[in-house]
């Protein structure tokens, strides 16, 4: 560990946590530590990486005095990691982000100052490609057209894929059309059972240790314990937001493609975990909602939870003896809705 830095007031504690995937850890350190305009810690865990990543974050964390590198000798998951840089966090604001995510200029002042106006907010996220935003210049949704680069540009660097999906716009241009061109008042998400990912997302750190940390350590592997976070800070009074004041570009599950992860395989498992602990809540909103409404259809595909739940656990027998319905469907298809707050 560092010795103690000179005083200064830390408005921030960023926990990053790495796995391999260096050409997107050094792409994603590169946009923080340039574009992050207020004063801040960027405490890195490493998972256990392979020799040239760990010695480009020593370098990293000796030649920056804001970076601190907790390193892993194996991999002991992402909320395992996260929980091990809160424990060092000094800050009362944290904001978790993913080693594959580029911020443009400005981001976390933007965030700050929306989470300013809105305390009542305890988890705060940025706007990024979702089946519910539009692409500047493809017919596709955002999420699709970024796949579709994606997979069409396999063999090109992180950037130059990036660059491919922007049409060459840099990060902080791209930043600036996106929130030109989308709503940026707040968009509160209702949870359970909608959830947001936590690629990169501001959290009110005394709120979250109350409702039991970042992270549930039973969820091992990847997957769902963002989910978990969403809903433990909604059944505690919280609210779960997402803002359009800010667009980050997020690469998505590349630790899991670089070393070689079934991600399918991991989501099933952390999806029975996460039914096995929130099972009854599930079974009681859902069941309320359908004698509200009258639709199960139309109220399970319009939560992208359930269709997951409907494919990997027992949620829709368990749905059926609870409500004795008999138009409950076999497999939930989520059905994202333009005008409902964007769930990841």
């Amino acid at each position: 560990m560092k010795p103690p830095q000179p005083s200064v007031s830390i408005s921030v504690s960023i926990i990053m946590k790495v796995w391999n995937a260096f050409e997107h850890v050094r792409l994603c350190a590169g946009t923080l530590l340039r574009n992050t305009d207020v004063p801040f810690e960027l405490i890195v865990v490493d998972n256990g990486s392979q020799p040239e990543v760990v010695r480009f974050l020593r370098d990293l964390a000796a030649a920056d005095s804001r970076v601190l590198l907790i390193e892993n000798r194996e991999n002991v998951g992402p909320g395992r990691a996260n929980l091990q840089g809160t424990a060092q966090a000094s800050a009362n604001l944290l904001c978790l982000i993913d080693s594959d995510v580029l911020v443009p200029q400005g981001w976390l002042s933007r965030l700050l100052a929306v989470h300013a106006r809105h305390p009542e907010v305890r988890m705060l996220t940025p706007m990024r490609y979702h089946q519910t935003i539009d692409h500047p210049f493809e017919p596709a949704n955002s999420l699709e057209a970024w796949f579709k680069v994606k997979k069409e540009n396999a063999r090109l660097s992180p950037l130059w894929q990036f660059y491919a999906y922007s049409r060459g716009l840099s990060i902080d241009e791209f930043d600036r059309l996106m929130c030109s061109e989308n709503p940026q008042e707040l968009k509160v998400i209702e949870c359970p059972p909608a959830f947001t990912g936590t690629c990169c997302a501001l959290l009110d750190a005394q709120f979250v240790a109350g409702v039991g940390g970042v992270a549930d350590t039973r969820f091992e592997g990847y997957g769902s314990e963002d989910v978990d976070l969403c809903w433990r800070i909604g059944e505690n009074g919280g609210q779960v937001a997402e803002t359009g004041a800010v667009y980050v570009h997020h690469y998505h599950h590349s630790s899991l493609i670089d070393n070689a992860i079934d991600g399918e395989l991991a989501l099933r498992t952390a999806n029975q975990i996460l039914y096995e602990k929130w099972q009854p809540r599930l079974i009681a909103l859902a069941q309320a909602e359908i004698l509200r409404s009258g639709s199960a259809r139309d109220y399970l595909s319009a939560h992208f939870i359930f269709q997951p739940l409907s494919r990997t656990t027992s949620f829709i027998h368990d749905l059926r003896v609870a409500t004795q319905r008999a138009d409950i469907p076999d497999v939930v298809t989520w059905k994202p809705r333009r005008e409902g707050p964007p769930c990841s």
